[in-house]
């Protein structure tokens, strides 16, 4: 009986939602050992004002948080890790980051395939660098990857995901902007992904197993967004060095920098986003060529300058 870890952090529900319709392919020849990871102490949902932002600085700088005692066993033997993780500010959520950092993680991943599943609002291919360096400094080797999004417009999502972190309520506010989060039919249709990822646990071929998830439609990158966060990583990883210098994690030294922090965002994204959008389909034909390369790496599984 072939064996699967599957390891996820959901504060909603929804990422979970979508890794337990992947599996549904799975058949009962398979054992399944889930683990969801439980921050100590959990971060809140609903977000407070304060914590949501305090997150910030050490999900960008890939600081680990403390986790409660897995329930799996690090010792036992795996035939694939199955890793499935929302994204915080551009960056892996703290749990996950703090699970691929720890010894357990090690030891479990050396030498096995891993498969990636992201929930986003639509803002992941600079995380998902950080988890492919993760996975391979643990010894495991990224063989899949699939992301869903939210498939409104930038502005809204941005309305309508700070809307459901600060309340818990996913309807659509005030009637007029859509429902925030990745879309029900989304989420239900994750369940076809699992069909060749099965059949490559199965055989224990992964080589084609990407290419395949492709041709699913495992990811879907919107130029004009992935052009904006490749620049807007640069400046949070600023904005991380200059709200850490008043202190660490929970340091009420710092709030004032970090309220800074949400206003350059929040002006950024409803002001300045929209000047950068245009001025990037005004070039985009002298750069059309280095920029499609980019996409198609974002696509797969394999890490640059190893």
């Amino acid at each position: 009986m072939k064996k699967v870890l599957v390891v996820t952090y959901s504060q909603s529900g929804q990422l979970n939602d979508i890794v337990n319709n992947v599996l549904k392919e799975f058949n009962n020849d398979v054992e399944i050992v889930t683990e969801n990871l439980k921050p100590d102490p959990p971060f809140p949902f609903p977000w407070t004002n304060v914590a949501f932002w305090d997150a910030m600085p050490d999900a960008v700088d890939l600081i680990p948080a403390k986790l409660k005692p897995f329930s799996f066993n690090p010792d036992e033997d795996f035939d694939l890790i199955i890793l499935g993780f929302p994204i915080w500010f551009l960056s892996p959520a703290i749990p996950i980051t703090s699970f691929l950092k720890s010894a357990e993680a090690a030891r479990v991943m050396k030498g096995k395939p891993v498969v990636t599943i992201i929930g986003a609002r639509n803002m992941w291919v600079n995380a998902q660098e950080d988890i492919k360096r993760m996975i391979l400094n643990n010894g495991g080797k990224l063989v899949g990857n699939m992301a869903l999004r939210d498939k409104a417009n930038n502005i809204a999502s941005v309305v309508t995901i700070i809307y459901w972190m600060m309340t818990a309520k996913k309807d659509r506010l005030w009637g007029i902007f859509p429902k925030p989060g990745i879309s029900d039919k989304d989420i239900a249709a994750a369940e076809r992904f699992g069909k060749p990822i099965y059949e490559a646990l199965e055989s224990g071929n992964y080589n084609d197993l990407q290419n395949k998830l492709l041709e699913l439609g495992a990811i879907d990158l919107v130029p004009n967004v992935v052009f904006m966060e490749l620049r807007a990583k640069k400046f949070f990883y600023k904005w991380s060095k200059f709200i850490r210098k008043k202190g660490e994690h929970g340091d009420p030294n710092r709030i004032s920098r970090l309220k800074m922090f949400k206003w350059y965002l929040l002006i950024a994204i409803f002001a300045a986003s929209p000047i950068a959008i245009l001025l990037f389909y005004l070039f985009l034909p002298l750069t059309w060529w280095s920029f499609r390369k980019k996409l198609a790496y974002f696509k797969g599984v394999e890490l640059k300058n190893k």
